[in-house]
């Protein structure tokens, strides 16, 4: 395979594409296999531009049957009859939700489509009552239970971080909608969310209360993004391409890769994990640059990070118990679990006699970032003694690699 035909699929998150173009792909299947077999309501937390929505669109055509897209991957290989589930997909990451009606907008463009395709005529008012019969209708005409993948089930939750108003109006619509999953259990064979953050104190999964976390079970660990392993055996080409770019050799770039995009872990004894939007614009660019800290909200965690009056320094080193990292008040977040939820700390270390977790900055992308986006912003109400101690303190802590 020559450099230039390698197609990186930057931005694209339909499996489906990604396999008819001929897009380069590290196969996650094996995953599907521990999902298929396992608990029937299962949550997964990672950092934006993880790939949660691509394996998300993965289960989907996994689940629709579609095998030819799965040729040569490694769940082709499983026993599995490939009889096609129904599968409704609901993506809540296409909009800001700024104003408190877009929620029912987005839902009600979604749901008449899946009305459209069971011939629903007869239609609630209530979003919930419609999704509800959605579940149902899709269970009786197809004669299989229904598989329900949530893309971003928190996004109007954390778009609204600063909006005491709009966070109760949007979790009381979640509550609602979610609350199908409970009440059509008898109807679904698998529900599948992802997000940021399952929120503790802020719940919208109140009735749900065998909802598997798998966000820090070392067997999931893996699940998004790039371990080392898979760098080394499916980026030989783009290591090369940037290499030569560089006029560096293979070992060195190998290197930059690591100290600039490496260093995530999100489990006990987990790989470490590359970011994989970072490591594919590299590839694709044949360039180290700081790709993943212009897709993010940095702004939004530096305004909250001030109001909560947040020490930074203390936190880019610090123990911290599991619990401390699962849950996100929204109301009054805790800046470790904000931090950590949102990419900019990561596992370093678990300490198995004191049950505590060592976090830390993953790598130099983000110290990058947070040093050019997030520090100035956040010193920026701050005093001039303030503003000049605080800048001289992560100066001398941000220069140095992670």
């Amino acid at each position: 395979m020559e450099e230039q035909k390698v197609k990186y699929p930057i931005g694209e998150q339909d499996f489906k594409m990604l396999r008819e173009e001929g897009f380069h792909y590290v196969d996650k299947t094996r995953y599907i296999e521990q999902i298929k077999d396992g608990s029937k309501y299962i949550f997964l937390a990672r950092p934006r531009r993880f790939g949660k929505s691509l394996f998300l669109s993965t289960l989907q055509y996994f689940f629709e049957g579609e095998r030819e897209l799965f040729k040569g991957l490694y769940i082709d290989s499983i026993d599995w009859d490939w009889t096609p589930y129904p599968v409704l997909r609901l993506d809540l990451n296409s909009d800001s939700y700024d104003d408190p009606s877009r929620l029912d907008a987005v839902l009600d463009n979604i749901f008449s489509v899946w009305e459209g395709k069971f011939d629903i005529e007869e239609r609630p008012k209530e979003l919930s009552q419609r999704f509800n019969t959605i579940i149902r209708r899709a269970y009786e005409t197809t004669g299989r239970p229904v598989v329900i993948l949530v893309d971003e089930y928190d996004k109007p939750l954390v778009s609204n971080i600063h909006n005491k108003e709009n966070i109760e109006h949007y979790r009381n619509r979640l509550s609602a909608i979610y609350s199908n999953f409970k009440s059509s259990a008898q109807y679904i064979r698998l529900v599948f969310l992802t997000g940021v953050s399952r929120f503790g104190k802020l719940s919208v999964f109140s009735d749900l209360n065998n909802l598997r976390d798998v966000s820090f079970l070392d067997e999931y660990s893996d699940i998004c993004g790039i371990t080392e392993r898979e760098l080394l055996e499916n980026f030989q080409i783009g290591i090369s391409g940037l290499a030569e770019k560089n006029g560096i050799s293979y070992k060195d770039a190998c290197r930059n890769l690591k100290k600039n995009y490496d260093g995530y872990r999100f489990a006990r004894n987990g790989s470490d994990i590359y970011n994989p939007w970072s490591l594919l614009n590299a590839m694709a660019s044949s360039e180290i640059s700081n790709y993943w800290n212009d897709t993010g909200m940095p702004k939004l965690v530096a305004k909250t990070l001030k109001r909560v009056q947040a020490n930074l320094q203390e936190m880019f080193d610090t123990y911290c118990t599991e619990d401390d990292l699962k849950g996100l008040d929204l109301l009054s977040p805790q800046p470790l679990a904000l931090l950590y939820q949102t990419g900019y700390l990561t596992i370093k270390d678990y300490e198995p006699k004191i049950k505590r977790y060592r976090l830390g900055i993953p790598n130099n992308e983000v110290k990058d970032g947070l040093f050019k986006v997030l520090l100035p912003y956040y010193v920026k109400s701050q005093s001039d003694k303030e503003e000049k101690k605080i800048i001289s303190d992560m100066v001398m802590f941000l220069m140095g690699d992670v």
